[in-house]
């Protein structure tokens, strides 16, 4: 790419976000806040590497708050409860710091999260893309009951290897039974639309999210935590039936959670959502909940490979109606 090239790709893309405070407002975070986090206080140093860890199954809840978990799951009923440190504030970012250039060949990953195909799509024995079969067009989210199927029939299929199962839930959007819609926002002199839909010149919009919402001040904190709390129910609901079909060491934990309004350190800048490289106790701090069901597994390694039978404009796709930018 030429001089010119670059000069008109970095136009375009500040142009095209020049009217979406959310992009804003992702930028300040990130290179502000972002590598101070990184580089200085505080950083990864004791944060858990999942594959280290002691698990036949790890079910993950993208973007489960410690504390939201601890008010609805009933963490007294699990065989062993912690918390521990993600390597990640974001999907793609954990993702990456746990799997990346990895060799995993004892493990079978079942996700929903595009990310995990994107990043690392060559660490696996198997990589089973839920998101790309059985995502809910009409939700637009993958719905907790395909990945238990899903993950039921890997541990059928792989009886001898580790499962990850990576639930979409509670991340957003919500569609537990207090959910908040936002589809069909349109605000006053700005170029984003709430569905995602094309606008006039073509470009398909991003949908802003429940933290947008939140940020801008349309919709209350306790509306958005009971409906971000049913997604949460939603999906542990959807985990009892898979843990009534599997045996050996179950963790439940996540890849990190967010924040509504906290602020960080030493910036004191107000956070919503989960952008990258912010490492706030609201984002890093996750559930790490034990349960051992009969016998354990007898895994062995196989082959890794590059198994990722996805489409790129599929997978952009997907990421956009997640609320990824």
């Amino acid at each position: 790419m030429g001089l010119a090239d670059t000069a008109s790709y970095v136009w375009t893309g500040l142009r095209d976000s020049w009217d979406d405070p959310y992009w804003w407002r992702e930028r300040v975070f990130e290179f502000l806040v972002g590598p101070f986090h990184t580089n200085v206080y505080p950083r990864r140093d004791g944060a858990v590497r999942v594959m280290d860890e002691d698990w036949d199954t790890l079910i993950l809840l993208d973007a489960c708050r410690v504390d939201l978990f601890e008010e609805v799951a009933s963490v007294g009923g699990y065989d062993d409860y912690r918390t521990v440190t993600s390597r990640g504030s974001t999907t793609r970012e954990w993702v990456r710091e746990n799997f990346s250039g990895g060799n995993f060949g004892d493990t079978v990953y079942v996700t929903s999260n595009p990310y995990v195909s994107r990043e690392a799509s060559d660490a696996f024995h198997r990589l089973i893309e839920v998101w790309d079969t059985d995502f809910d067009d009409a939700a637009k989210t993958v719905r907790p009951e395909a990945v238990v199927e899903a993950a039921k029939q890997a541990h059928r299929d792989y009886p001898d290897k580790r499962v990850i199962a990576h639930f979409m839930q509670p991340h957003h959007p919500f569609v537990g039974e207090h959910s908040l819609s936002f589809a069909g926002w349109q605000i006053e002199g700005e170029r984003h639309e709430g569905d995602g839909s094309e606008a006039s010149d073509g470009k398909r919009q991003r949908p802003y999210t429940p933290w947008d919402a939140l940020w801008m001040g349309r919709v209350d904190r306790d509306d958005l935590w009971r409906a971000y709390g049913d997604n949460l129910r939603l999906v542990l609901d959807a985990v009892e039936d898979l843990l009534a079909d599997v045996e050996g060491r179950v963790v439940l934990t996540s890849d990190h959670g967010n924040m509504l309004g906290e602020r960080t350190f030493p910036i004191p800048l107000r956070v919503y959502g989960h952008p990258r490289g912010i490492r706030n106790r609201e984002l890093v701090e996750v559930p790490w909940a034990t349960i051992d069901i009969g016998e354990r597994r007898t895994v062995r390694a196989g082959e890794t490979a590059s198994l990722s039978e996805s489409d790129d404009e599929e997978l952009e796709d997907r990421l956009e109606d997640l609320g990824y930018v």
